[in-house]
């Protein structure tokens, strides 16, 4: 009997520290969705300021080869400052095309900003088992006003094995994870950057699916000191979570169906339409939303945000990009200033008195520079002075 129970142990043991080869899996038409939240504490001086983003990525493949694939998307960010302060706002959206390959390597022309962190994680040939460690490169990209900075990494990589990702994940079950971290200094050579050193270290949990071959969370921690060169010292600290999905692209019937959906449900409001983008579905209040030169919702409005509320319930998982428009009333910049104030008004309704989740939300003002109407007369300034509501389906 003892024997036996050895046996058992030992294959148990064997079967256990079974070694596997880790890849990512693309496949052609795969849509490639991560969203990141980055909390940032930023330290110059004696001022210290909190700051929030929200990077969403959306990367469709549209070749596959041997070693990788071919992407192709954008990189939209995200920001609120003070932190837990008022809605996000859109920043800056970046296209990229690059290779993403199957190790994890990434090759990116340098007429691209985005991805600015590559090859992390990246695996090797080997396979490997649980409590294994491994070295490879990888590359962090810095573009400023001066020009990019390029700095090679050296990443350090542990294999864990499978166990429950975190908490803050809100994804109830269990995963490989891989843990690693990298340390740098960078001497700046070029006088025009105003960086003459920068200094940084990470340490980052990554929880990968190797079914899907993508991962499912990772969770990073960051340091980077930039030292100028008038002598003034810039400390970020990071903490970076990150969720990752893959799906397909949507269809033209899908896509189609959300706009039928949702036709029925504004059939008896005129002041509300709908139409179908390359982005997803937008929905258009028709209403006068606002008085010339305010930012303050008509009663109208707030009754038509009732209509737009309930569509949105029916798409809990899907991000909601509102953007505020004005007419040709007034100088540029104040329009600009006036048409996200007006965007930022609808999140707040959305948010606020109609009690959806922030975190699905974002707002841009985007001025005079949309119209959809003349500006030569009222009835033209009206339908300019509007706001669009933007279920992305994409």
């Amino acid at each position: 009997m003892r024997s036996i129970a050895v046996f058992l142990l030992l294959s148990a043991g064997v079967l256990h520290a079974q070694k596997v080869q880790y890849r990512f899996k693309f496949e052609k038409n795969d849509v490639i969705i991560v969203d990141k939240y980055q909390d940032i504490r930023v330290t110059q001086g004696g001022d210290v300021k909190s700051r929030e983003e929200k990077n969403r990525i959306v990367l469709t493949v549209s070749e596959t080869g041997a070693n990788g694939a071919l992407m192709q998307g954008v990189f939209n960010t995200y920001s609120r400052s003070p932190k837990l302060v008022g809605q996000f706002r859109r920043d800056r959206d970046f296209v990229s095309k690059f290779v993403f390959q199957t190790d994890g390597q990434n090759i990116v022309s340098d007429e691209y900003i985005m991805p600015n962190l590559r090859g992390l994680p990246t695996f090797p040939d080997a396979e490997l088992a649980p409590g294994d460690k491994w070295k490879l490169p990888a590359l962090e990209t810095m573009d400023f006003d001066s020009g990019k900075i390029k700095i090679p990494l050296e990443v350090n990589y542990q294999l864990v094995g499978e166990t429950e990702l975190p908490e803050e994940s809100q994804i109830k079950r269990k995963a490989d994870e891989i843990d690693y971290k990298y340390a740098f200094r960078k001497v700046v050579s070029d006088p025009r950057s105003p960086f003459h050193t920068i200094v940084g270290v990470s340490s980052d949990r990554l929880w990968f699916d190797r079914e899907q071959g993508i991962p499912l969370f990772d969770t990073n921690r960051l340091i980077y000191t930039f030292y100028l060169r008038d002598g003034n010292i810039l400390r970020m600290a990071y903490r970076i979570d990150s969720w990752w999905k893959k799906t397909k692209r949507a269809t033209d019937e899908e896509r189609k169906q959300i706009v039928t959906d949702t036709g029925k449900d504004i059939a008896s409001n005129p002041n509300v339409a709908v139409r179908e983008t390359n982005e997803g579905v937008v929905l258009d209040l028709n209403s006068i939303l606002f008085d010339t030169d305010s930012a303050r919702l008509t009663p109208q409005a707030s009754r038509d945000l009732d209509v737009i509320a309930q569509i949105l319930k029916k798409y809990p998982d899907r991000e909601i990009r509102i953007s505020g428009h004005t007419d040709s009333t007034g100088r540029p910049a104040h329009n600009q200033t006036l048409s996200e104030q007006r965007a930022k008004s609808v999140v707040q309704e959305l948010t606020g008195a109609k009690g959806l989740d922030s975190k699905r939300f974002s707002y841009r003002g985007y001025g005079e520079t949309r119209p959809v109407a003349p500006n030569t007369s009222a009835e033209g300034r009206a339908k300019n002075r509007r706001v669009e509501v933007l279920i992305v389906t994409e």
